[in-house]
C-alpha cells in the first residue's frame, strides 16, 4: 500500500482529465431483472477485448496519462499490466460488493493495482477462509497493489456509505493474459 503514490499535482490533474472521459453505467442481473450497476464504468488499454459478465468489450486507447499512471505502476511494481478498468463512484450509495477478480483472461494468479482518485473511500478485503478482514482508506493519490494470489484468497469490497462522499475515481491495471507474458512458462 503507497498512500502517497501521487504527488498533489498530478492527483488533481488525473481527477480532472479522469472526470473529462467517457462513462457507461450498465445493468446486471440479479433476482431475475435488470438493474444498473451501482457506479460508472470505462475500460482503456492495448488492442484487445475483455470479457465482462458475458459480453466482449473493446478497450478504448489509452488516455496519456493513463499510460503514464501504468508506466509509473510498473517500474514501482515489476508487473505487466496492459488494460485498465475504471469504477467512478459518484456518492456514498455507488458501491461494489464483495468479489475477486477471477477472470480467465487475467490469469491465474494475476497483479492488480488499483489507483484511487478523488474521495475517499473504504476498501475491504475478507478472507475466503479465515473471515479475517482488512480495511484500506484509500485517499486520492493511494496505490494499493494486490499481489498474486490475494485473488484466490481474499474477496473485496467498496461498500456504500451513508457519510457525505464526493466523487471517487479507481483505476485497475490489470494484464490479460492473452496479449502479454505474465511470467507464466509457455507450453512448448
Amino acid at each position: 500500500f503507497y498512500p502517497n503514490f501521487l504527488n498533489l499535482v498530478d492527483d488533481c490533474d488525473w481527477f480532472q482529465k479522469s472526470q473529462n472521459l467517457e462513462w457507461t453505467r450498465s445493468e446486471i442481473g440479479m433476482y431475475g431483472k435488470l438493474i444498473p450497476t451501482p457506479r460508472d464504468e470505462s475500460l482503456f488499454g492495448d488492442d484487445l477485448h475483455y470479457e465482462y459478465r458475458g459480453s466482449q468489450i473493446k478497450a478504448s486507447p489509452w488516455p496519456d496519462f493513463l499510460l503514464e499512471a501504468r508506466d509509473r505502476i510498473q517500474a514501482l511494481s515489476g508487473y505487466q499490466f496492459n488494460f485498465v478498468v475504471g469504477n467512478r463512484y459518484r456518492t456514498g450509495k455507488d458501491s461494489i460488493g464483495w468479489h475477486s477478480d477471477n477472470f480467465p483472461q487475467i490469469g491465474k494468479r494475476p497483479a492488480i493495482a488499483s489507483l484511487s482518485l478523488g474521495s475517499a473511500r473504504k476498501f475491504k478485503l475478507r478472507h475466503k477462509d479465515s473471515g479475517e478482514t482488512v480495511d484500506y482508506q484509500l485517499e486520492s493519490g493511494s496505490l494499493l497493489i494486490m499481489l498474486p494470489g490475494c485473488q484466490e484468497d481474499w474477496l473485496h469490497a467498496v461498500p456504500k456509505t451513508a457519510r457525505p462522499v464526493g466523487d471517487r475515481i479507481n483505476w485497475t491495471f490489470r494484464p490479460h493474459v492473452a496479449a502479454i507474458s505474465y511470467g507464466e512458462p509457455k507450453p512448448t
